[in-house]
């Protein structure tokens, strides 16, 4: 069995089938592969500016992110659910474009740093798709209850059941 270099390298064995199921999250996390290489490439070059990293690194690791990036857009690269999430597939990857220089992308950053920041960038560029979704919805609901304006229904509050209630708000009903 090839070890997963996210895993400690003492152990013998490799987890179970049923551990590596549980800890995959590549099929939910990879529609954060923006904000990953995004979040990497702000690292790598804060790295060279600080003088951590040569300005060398620091270009052969952003160019080898944005290849990373083209490839991905253009749906050349599959991710592979072996590696577990969107990170390894990503550290992965770079470690295949640019050789050893993408280890030093995790100087003074780790693992929990980087899924913190992925998933606020994330979220950021997100929740606006995410409020007009809502706003749709809401909509939606509206209209549903102005056509069923004396529709009956039976709810259930606490533990009082079958409570008759009318699914429109007062301002839309016609009674």
């Amino acid at each position: 069995m090839k070890k997963n270099p996210s895993r400690n390298t003492h152990l013998k064995n490799g987890p179970s089938k049923l551990l590596e199921s549980i800890n995959n999250s590549i099929d939910v996390d990879q529609r954060m592969y923006k904000e990953d290489i995004a979040g990497s490439i702000a690292h790598a070059t804060m790295l060279g500016k600080q003088k951590i990293i040569s300005k060398k690194d620091q270009t052969k690791i952003v160019n080898g992110l944005k290849v990373i990036l083209q490839n991905i857009n253009s749906g050349k690269i599959q991710f592979k659910s072996e590696l577990e999430d969107i990170h390894m597939n990503i550290e992965s990857l770079l470690f295949k474009q640019i050789g050893k220089t993408a280890g030093k992308l995790h100087t003074a950053r780790s693992r929990n740093d980087q899924v913190v920041t992925d998933f606020k960038l994330w979220i950021k560029n997100n929740s606006i798709n995410l409020d007009k979704q809502v706003q749709n919805l809401q909509k939606s609901l509206i209209n549903v209850a102005k056509k069923n304006t004396v529709t009956v229904l039976l709810a259930e509050l606490f533990l009082i059941k079958n409570i008759n209630i009318v699914n429109a708000p007062k301002d839309t009903r016609k009674i």
